[in-house]
């Protein structure tokens, strides 16, 4: 009898017991799963500063029950003027391109990406252009005067990420690598951006402004699977964009997903545009803005918008296997 009540007690503590021994060992892998997003997302920003067929090779237990691609995760169209006092705006809508002029100096249109080349004219400095560039891929516009200059340049390019899943006692904690960005997120909880996207600005020593954008583009072959062996990191060169004097910058990320990073990533790139602007006074301001309306809506740009700055913008490719 007295191994029978030594039996229930035993028992009796391990059902009061096992919540909280769940809750061991969800820290221990949720602390787990941190460190190794951590050190594998700044493994991917070395791996994208590297020359094209370089790379690395990850050797980690706990990389990841499972990794799976995150096709698409966000679309960054970036544009800016770069020659002359015109000012050119470009409007994608349904595979429709619309191009204006302010002063109609804009007389000829190019569109060029992995695999499309396209000329064409417009008709006192306006037009529409279909094209039949895919949108998968990244596309540039060049706008050029009637002396061939390029007096606007127009880019869209999509950005795929990788999604780290540890599995916990209920749901998974997921960390999205995208776009050098880390965001992380709990079972039944809001997301928490532990890094973000490289999107600096600054003033150089004589005293210019300046702008620079690190895209990122991790592709991974293949659907979801599980990974407790090793994986490859091989970067495929880097793309620039921009690396000219440049002014009327216009920046319109597009973000997928059902709670995505959107309106964290705005208040940590224009929180000190809406405290000058509290003030009543934000005629000295330097650093980014929303680009017509308040909300954002129409993208961001750098303030004081007439301003010419250098502008830097380029696009880093890796491939994960």
């Amino acid at each position: 009898m007295l191994l029978a009540m030594v039996i229930s007690t035993m028992a009796g503590v391990m059902v009061v017991m096992q919540p909280f021994m769940q809750d061991l060992t969800d820290n221990r892998d949720w602390s787990s799963g941190t460190v190794a997003a951590t050190q594998f997302n700044d493994r991917l920003l070395v791996a994208a500063e590297s020359p094209a067929g370089t790379g690395m090779v990850i050797h980690s237990q706990h990389i990841s029950d499972t990794i799976k691609p995150l096709r698409m995760a966000e679309i960054w169209q970036i544009s800016a003027d770069l020659f002359g006092n015109d000012r050119v705006t470009i409007e994608l809508s349904g595979g429709v391109f619309n191009i204006t002029s302010l002063n109609s100096s804009a007389a000829s249109v190019s569109i060029t990406g992995p695999s499309i080349s396209e000329q064409w004219d417009l008709n006192e400095g306006m037009g529409d252009i279909i094209t039949n560039a895919s949108m998968q891929q990244w596309i540039k516009i060049d706008v050029k005067d009637s002396n061939g200059i390029i007096i606007h340049r127009w880019i869209q390019t999509p950005l795929d990420g990788i999604q780290l899943r540890t599995p916990l006692s209920v749901g998974s904690f997921d960390v999205n690598l995208i776009n050098g960005a880390r965001i992380q997120q709990l079972p039944n909880q809001p997301i928490e951006v532990e890094e973000y996207p490289r999107l600096h600005h600054d003033i150089d020593l004589d005293g210019k402004m300046r702008v620079s954008i690190m895209l990122l583009d991790a592709d991974i072959a293949g659907a979801e699977q599980s990974m407790s062996m090793s994986l490859d990191i091989e970067s495929k060169g880097a793309i620039t964009f921009f690396d000219e004097n440049a002014r009327n910058l216009r920046i319109s990320p597009e973000f997928t997903g059902v709670d995505n990073p959107e309106s964290r990533y705005l208040r940590q790139w224009t929180d000190s545009y809406d405290l000058h602007r509290a003030t009543g006074d934000s005629s000295d301001y330097f650093g980014f803005g929303p680009k017509g309306r308040v909300s954002g809506a129409e993208g961001m740009t750098l303030h004081p918008i007439e301003a010419a700055f250098h502008l830097d913008v380029v696009l880093q490719q890796v491939v994960i296997s």
